[in-house]
């Protein structure tokens, strides 16, 4: 079946790819198979009338150009002649619009002409897909990815030449992505190169799905590579910038990818491939222009570094997801002649990342706030002299210059921008002054375009007022000062405190159950932000976590108007708190050696105890305060579960294996004491699951169709508080940036 058979009615452009290839368009975050006549959202399917379906394919075929109302009617109807053809087309359209979100007062995607049609106005993507079902795709063996027939695209012509969890939660609430105040140009879409040009210093989103997970740009800046979440599946895509082009390279599953990388010629992509709940994965490589992926080794858990020559890789071995140790290994390309340069306990090597340098004799990697360098044959490493960090992201050496890139919070910022550094000392010259969060850079060969990551987070705070009424209220709109995405609780007399970040600083607020009275209790300067706040149970004081430099994090207590702050652990990391019904103490998860443990310590502050001798973290008591429900964390090869641990301490009482997509987040009792919750991502999508404690298999507590949830808490009446919202990241292409920096 091709697009003609699908639609028959429908005209296609001849702009459009040949009838006998299978293609997927894309848009913002929907997709349209017209093969299997579905439309969804971030993987998600959408209920919609073929009639609708056709109208958009009409639009999606056509992207730029006006339709008349003929075009339009010829469309929906084979015979219009006992048709209200304006008042057919005006509901048909506006029906559309809803099931895209789309405003006719400020379009995204359909823009009305007056008095002579519609025109398509959003950047569309022509995927070409393999001509069989997509079950089919989504379900290959782990060790042969398969990949996408090789089109006829124009070669690529190259010259030769964290880690905790919570960490990356609150810096992905960190950003607030607000483009349009920066000081130069955004091009939408896929921009031509020739046009970017022609601007003094030009920004290009060259995503625009939200669920881009990793990135990297060719040597020669015409090819992007790109990893998609697609609805809980991810996938290798490459794209041509010049027009627009994009090619599936592999599907990778239910697995992630840690990170990927193109040859420095060009002509391969690389990609690792691991499990969700293993430390490390698998190295593959795959041709830029499609094939069969080949795997090359394993024991890979980031992305991996391709050395100037393209002989040799670098990468990071962790031993464990969230703990452990991580060490620097150099290898050939075939997995021979493996070489551990260093090793790191935990909090490590910061989201994994390493680069070379050009000269293929030096490996940079950023070893939390402070950026390190190492001899790549073997030698003790040592740190660059380049000012003060709070937050070092990704670096790389900026091509025909010993500079380097840098992404990353400097000097107290709130969030992670660009920067040119000499790894020799010197000013630090920022290239992006805006409020965006950037956490991946890539240069071109020629060093005169950057690729980045960009984060946007929009969250708001919903009430449910019990798991038989789902019908819930917000208690504000959703908006992108990251309200509860940091935590939240409730208190005894029934109002809400949680995190939230007004004018660039992370806050305690607290608000009324109806949504009123929103007032600030608390707040801190980066890079000491406070975190999941917990409110004692008699109503007299909350105990919050601050993390400072190096990934440390301790708790805190004060009154409930946020004053007599007060340090009450001095470990390593220790978070995140929960108090007991009776106030007397706080329990915690601490790191301690390679591993985390639950402690405990008096709410008015002195010795701490210990609990666990195992891996265990996020800690709740239950609200008998018998009880600690938790996480076992997962060592190598096994699955995560959820564990209930006498408040005494000691081995569990019981133990329930969690669901492979149970997400690694705060755990929260329900008010009756019977089950605790957790937060279960299906098919991209986070919903509340509950395990009862008395035993049988975990079952939904909510039915969102989309979305993230970033924390949760019951209150005593059985009321369900939820911050949840979106979180989408995109590509964005920067050109003409040096004499920004200079």
């Amino acid at each position: 079946m091709n697009i003609s058979e699908s639609f028959p009615e429908i005209r296609i452009s001849t702009r459009a790819l040949p009838l006998t290839k299978f293609v997927v368009f894309e848009f913002g975050p929907f997709a349209l198979d017209p093969a299997q006549q579905q439309l969804s959202r971030r993987g998600i399917r959408l209920k919609i009338p073929p009639s609708r379906l056709r109208l958009l394919l009409l639009f999606l075929t056509h992207p730029g150009d006006l339709l008349t109302r003929e075009e339009i009617a010829a469309c929906l109807w084979s015979d219009a002649q006992n048709v209200d053809i304006v008042s057919g087309i005006n509901t048909a359209v506006n029906q559309l619009r809803a099931h895209l979100g789309d405003d006719p007062a400020s379009p995204k995607y359909i823009e009305t002409v007056i008095g002579s049609g519609y025109r398509f106005i959003g950047s569309v993507s022509e995927i070409e897909v393999p001509a069989k079902p997509e079950t089919e795709m989504l379900q290959e063996p782990r060790a042969t990815v398969e990949a996408s027939p090789v089109p006829e695209a124009p070669p690529i012509s190259a010259p030769n030449r964290t880690r905790r969890a919570k960490m990356a939660a609150i810096a992905t609430a960190a950003a607030i992505v607000l483009c349009a105040p920066i000081v130069f140009y955004l091009l939408q879409g896929s921009a031509s190169r020739q046009d970017v040009a022609q601007a003094d210093f030009a920004l290009a989103r060259v995503t625009e799905s939200g669920d881009i997970q990793f990135a990297d740009l060719s040597p020669d800046g015409n090819y992007l590579i790109y990893v998609r979440d697609l609805g809980g599946t991810q996938t290798l895509f490459l794209k041509q910038l010049t027009t627009g082009r994009v090619l599936k390279l592999a599907t990778i599953g239910d697995d992630e990818c840690p990170g990927l990388a193109f040859s420095p010629d060009g002509n391969y992509v690389y990609f690792a491939r691991k499990k969700p709940q293993e430390p490390s994965g698998e190295l593959y490589t795959v041709p830029s222009l499609g094939g069969n992926p080949t795997k090359l080794f394993d024991g890979v858990s980031g992305a991996p570094a391709i050395s100037p020559d393209g002989h040799k890789v670098a990468f990071v071995r962790s031993t464990l997801l969230t703990h452990g140790q991580d060490s620097i290994v150099t290898a050939s390309l075939d997995g021979s002649g493996e070489r551990v340069l260093a090793s790191y306990e935990a909090p490590g090597i910061h989201f994994n990342r390493l680069t070379w340098m050009a000269d293929g004799k030096t490996l940079v990697f950023p070893l939390q706030t402070t950026l390190m360098a190492i001899p790549s044959d073997g030698g003790s490493a040592y740190p660059l002299p380049n000012g003060k960090w709070d937050e070092i992201d990704d670096v790389r050496q900026l091509p025909q210059s010993s500079d380097l890139i840098v992404a990353g919070r400097h000097s107290g910022a709130p969030n992670s921008q660009i920067f040119e550094v000499s790894p020799s000392g010197g000013e630090v010259r920022p290239i992006t002054h805006d409020l965006s969060n950037y956490t991946e850079v890539r240069p071109t060969a020629d060093g005169k375009a950057l690729l980045a990551l960009q984060y946007l987070v929009l969250s708001s705070i919903q009430i449910l007022a019990s798991e038989g009424d789902l019908e819930n209220h917000s208690l504000s709109n959703e908006n992108q000062n990251a309200d509860g995405v940091g935590g939240l609780a409730w208190t005894p007399r029934g109002s809400l405190v949680y995190l939230s970040q007004p004018d660039r600083r992370w806050e305690i607020m607290e608000v009324e159950g109806n949504g009123s009275n929103a007032r600030r209790l608390a707040g801190s300067e980066l890079p000491a932000p406070f975190s999941d706040p917990a409110v004692s149970p008699l109503g007299d004081f909350i105990a919050a976590v601050r993390w400072f430099d190096n990934d440390g994090a301790n708790i805190w207590r004060m009154d409930m108007d946020g004053g007599n702050e007060k340090r009450l652990t001095n470990g390593r990391q220790d978070f995140p708190p929960s108090i007991t019904p009776d106030g007397q103490w706080v329990v915690y998860g601490s790191v301690q050696g390679d591993r985390s443990v639950l402690m405990k310590v008096s709410s008015q502050g002195g010795p701490t105890t210990r609990l666990t001798d195992y891996n265990a973290d996020f800690p709740a008591v239950s609200p008998d305060g018998k009880w600690i429900a938790c996480y076992l964390s997962p060592q190598q090869n096994q699955p995560m579960s959820l564990a209930i641990v006498p408040f005494e301490g000691g081995a569990p009482a019981k133990a329930f294996q969690l669901p492979a997509t149970a997400l690694h987040l705060a755990l929260a009792w329900t008010s009756d004491g019977r089950a605790v919750g957790f937060i279960n991502n299906v098919s991209g999508v986070d919903n509340i699951w509950r395990q009862a404690v008395a035993g049988g298999p975990p079952v939904p507590v909510t039915h969102f169709t989309s979305g993230k949830i970033f924390h949760f808490q019951w209150s005593r009446k059985g009321n369900l508080a939820i911050s949840r919202g979106t979180e989408n990241v995109d590509a964005i292409l920067i050109r003409n940036f040096r004499q920004i920096s200079r």
